[in-house]
């Protein structure tokens, strides 16, 4: 039976009712969102590097496609490069789009290139219980932290800092003593002393304390009551960039890269040493091509001269040679040398430290294995095999040849008893194609007949030697 047609009516109704409230709800909640002010926040925690410059990149481009009121910057982060600083801070000054700074959470600080940035901002802010400052560039020597003194050095990063400060209206005296005297600052003092405008607990609190507020450089008067602060997150390329460049991961990969193509070369056919190469280039992307020339002159020359040790019969001095040539040019690798990077000298620390203690276990290491591989060498000759079990395929009787399957492979076989068909026996000695076998495992005197092959044989055969259970 056909339906009535006030049916057929009433559920025409029904359906347009259903598609107008599903295209009439977004479009009502879009229409809000749009009266409501955009702030696009971005988080820089960590190192500053080449990846932190190509994200602000991303947030001004999608600030502009957006039309956001404002660009946040979240710091929490012990400084970074100088040439990406500078890079940062000059499109915070070009761009029309205002920039907050803002450091948090409690606890957190913006030190060195962070401070550089958070006074280059059009509002500057702090959350309580952070800090600013320490923006004299230092290096790390035998004595410890050593301070920057260098006028060409100091005189150029006070400059850019005075003009950012000024520019911005604020106290412009700060320059010297952020750079010259590593001042720190927590937030009541950073106000006091007039290098940033607010402090508020967070990020909603600093949204109201900024409403109707106008910039000192560009006169925009900011408009962000109830405003939508959305966390821009990088892409899978900038998270990729991210990682590799930051100065620790960038090291470590170089260093990895290295040991892998000691052990590719020494041992062919583990694949080590494609490893090793493509570390390396990860490394020097991340670390910007920026390494320092007598460092890879170093490092290259540990190589060279360990391969060379692993190549040669007898344990000498080339060895160590090339473990010192490594750790120094580590220590060269290392991120120290201003004016290329602006960091905290806890930070230095910390990455160097990152540096130096895999290069010295590596080395300690490497040392006691070439001992080791010493004492076989110096050691009767020992085959892999002996020791190993095998099972008789004939039946062997003592004089007469037979065979045995030793790890799915057919050998000949001799034995000085009579061994049963599938009877377990293990390998005594190795006269090319031909084994000799017997029922029992074989002493001390089979141990040291056969021969082995290679650096990481010996290693290993030295330790078995060491640990093999006494009789």
């Amino acid at each position: 039976m056909r339906p009535s047609l006030g049916r057929r009516s009433g559920r025409t109704l029904l359906f347009g009712v259903f598609v107008l409230v599903a295209v009439l709800v977004p479009l009502a909640s879009a229409a809000g969102q749009t009266d409501q002010p955009l702030v696009l926040q971005m988080n820089i925690n960590g190192v500053i590097t080449r990846a932190t410059l190509e994200r602000f990149l991303e947030v001004l481009d999608a600030a502009q496609n957006q039309g956001a009121a404002a660009i946040l910057l979240y710091l929490n982060t012990p400084g970074g490069g100088v040439a990406e600083t500078e890079e940062i801070v000059e499109l915070m000054l070009n761009t029309p789009i205002p920039i907050i700074g803002y450091v948090g959470p409690a606890g957190a600080s913006a030190d060195s290139a962070g401070t550089w940035i958070l006074v280059a901002t059009d509002v500057a802010a702090m959350t309580p219980g952070t800090t600013i400052g320490s923006l004299q560039p230092v290096i790390i020597g035998p004595d410890g932290f050593q301070p920057i003194d260098d006028p060409k050095i100091i005189n150029n990063i006070v400059a850019k800092i005075n003009n950012v400060l000024t520019l911005h209206g604020r106290n412009e005296s700060l320059a010297d003593a952020f750079v010259r005297d590593n001042l720190n600052l927590n937030a009541p003092d950073a106000l006091a002393a007039g290098a940033i405008e607010v402090i508020s607990d967070d990020i909603d609190a600093l949204m109201a304390d900024l409403d109707g507020r106008t910039t000192f450089l560009k006169g925009v008067t900011l408009n962000l009551a109830n405003a939508r602060v959305v966390v821009q997150e990088p892409s899978i390329r900038l998270q990729a960039i991210g990682i590799i460049t930051d100065p620790t991961v960038a090291s470590i990969l170089f260093l990895l890269g290295i040991y892998g193509v000691i052990f590719g070369i020494s041992t062919p056919g583990i694949g080590a040493e494609v490893f090793g190469i493509i570390a390396i280039a990860l490394g020097l992307v991340g670390l910007g091509f920026s390494v320092n020339l007598v460092s890879l002159f170093l490092i290259g020359l540990g190589v060279a001269l360990l391969i060379v040790e692993i190549a040669t019969p007898s344990f000498g001095v080339v060895g160590a040679g090339g473990i010192i040539s490594l750790v120094i040019g580590t220590l060269f690798l290392a991120p120290i040398a201003p004016p290329t990077v602006l960091i905290t000298a806890e930070e230095q620390l910390r990455i160097l430290l990152i540096l130096l203690v895999p290069t010295a276990v590596f080395g300690a290491f490497l040392l006691f294995a070439m001992y080791k591989v010493y004492q076989a060498r110096r050691a009767k000759p020992f085959h892999r095999m002996i020791g190993e079990e095998a099972k008789a395929i004939d039946g062997l009787k003592p004089g007469e040849k037979g065979y045995v399957r030793y790890q799915a492979e057919m050998w000949k076989a001799v034995s000085g008893e009579e061994v049963a068909k599938g009877e377990t026996v293990y390998v005594l000695a190795k006269d090319g194609p031909t084994l000799t076998v017997g029922r029992d495992p074989p002493g001390k005197a089979e141990l040291a007949a056969a021969d082995v092959e290679g650096f990481f044989p010996r290693l290993v055969l030295s330790f078995k030697r060491i640990w093999r259970p006494r009789n």
